[in-house]
């Protein structure tokens, strides 16, 4: 090969290096721009994410906790409960405050576990959201913390000590708040969340066609479609860190007294879609580079082609032999296979673009069909031709 010819194939795969290198960065870059757009920035989509948290375990504990504690703290009982007895009585004092207490958990409870206390939820989080977007995007000199409004929750356990005849509670207005967020960080990446929803329509189309442009740019197509996928593998890899160490930094930052699992479920409710769609970009990372390695050269992924191809062969010419008779259907197979592998491929692709958050799973379900029907085509198309030429022969054997 001349000299220049190797230059120019060096600096082809060089800038086929360069835009997989680009598109990686531009992985992290995308998901975190469509996830702070449609999940972290709108008000619905944010209120229908948390909604389910009502029903969770550990944010009623979290409620239950806050409540009891802001409403019986806020009145001294034991002080007028003993003023309320006689002087003999007095001992009274502190199993009555005791019971009073409990009384209030119980009655939080009740609630937080009932079907109000997911509207008083949802109405609380709509709040709360607003607040979240004006620490994300509105300069000003604000501490990075968000918080669940608990006064709704507080009012309604009031009213009910009320029914059961405890009003030393009612007169007191308390606002008791349920951290989700407390990093003075939040307030210090304003530009960063700009740039972020300014780019989250564009930048997933830029990095796929930077790893497509890729693949036509390295002189062995093969490698640059495996050059890629490792691209779309690492990103996605790079990006999942990027969340586990967010949850991590976010959990390490709460200030003592703050409900740990709370903050945990909701902080994972909240990136759950996300860590789904990047479970379905590693399957499809994975599933890429896999099916490039075994198009390639090497030993290995030549004998498992030679042996499929034999196993097809073979598959093909005993269902022939049998008398199985594809007639027309099979000639049009063995004609247009080509197209025909192209379109099953293209169809796979479609229901992974088309469908609604495609998981890892279907991702490699989808793979697997995939390939099982190509392998099935593959011998439609063997039977066929084992078909035809059995028909060709039988002339001459007749003549003999």
């Amino acid at each position: 090969m001349p000299p220049q010819t190797v230059g120019a194939h060096r600096l082809r795969n060089s800038f086929g290096v360069l835009l997989v290198v680009v598109a990686v960065l531009l992985v992290p870059v995308s998901v975190l721009g469509v996830w702070i757009r449609n999940q972290l920035l709108d008000t619905d989509r944010y209120t229908e994410t948390v909604t389910p948290l009502a029903s969770d375990p550990d944010i009623q504990d979290a409620v239950t906790e806050r409540v009891t504690k802001a409403i019986y703290d806020g009145v001294d009982v034991k002080s007028l409960v003993a003023e309320a007895l006689p002087e003999k009585g007095a001992f009274l004092a502190s199993p009555i405050s005791l019971g009073i207490e409990n009384l209030i958990e119980r009655l939080t409870r009740e609630l937080v576990t009932s079907d109000r206390f997911a509207q008083l939820w949802v109405s609380a989080n709509q709040k709360a959201h607003q607040a979240l977007v004006d620490v994300l995007t509105k300069p000003g000199d604000r501490k990075g913390s968000v918080s669940v409004d608990l006064s709704g929750v507080v009012a309604e356990v009031q009213s009910r000590l009320s029914s059961s005849g405890i009003d030393i509670f009612s007169g007191d207005k308390i606002d008791p708040q349920l951290e989700l967020f407390e990093s003075d960080d939040l307030a210090r990446v304003q530009t960063a969340v700009s740039l972020f929803d300014t780019l989250a329509t564009i930048m997933p189309w830029v990095a796929i066609g930077l790893l497509v442009a890729a693949a036509f740019v390295f002189v062995d197509h093969r490698r640059g479609v495996l050059a890629g996928f490792v691209g779309l593998l690492v990103g996605a890899l790079i990006t999942v860190a990027f969340f586990t160490a967010a949850r991590w930094l976010l959990l390490f930052e709460l200030p003592a007294g703050t409900s740990t699992s709370a903050v945990e479920a909701i902080f994972d409710n909240l990136t759950r879609f996300v860590r789904g769609s990047l479970r379905a970009l590693v399957a499809v990372g994975f599933v890429g580079v896999l099916a490039a390695v075994l198009a390639g050269p090497s030993r290995p992924a030549t004998a498992l082609r030679r042996w499929v191809g034999i196993g097809v062969s073979k598959t093909g010419d005993a269902a022939a032999a049998h008398g199985a008779r594809l007639g027309g259907f099979g000639a049009f197979v063995a004609e247009y296979l080509v197209a025909i592998r192209v379109a099953v491929v293209a169809v796979a692709v479609l229901v992974l673009v088309v469908g609604e958050q495609p998981s890892a799973g279907s991702v490699l379900w989808t793979a697997v069909l995939t390939l099982v029907a190509l392998v099935v085509i593959e011998i439609v198309a063997r039977t066929a031709a084992a078909e035809t030429s059995a028909s060709s022969e039988q002339p001459d054997s007749v003549a003999d």
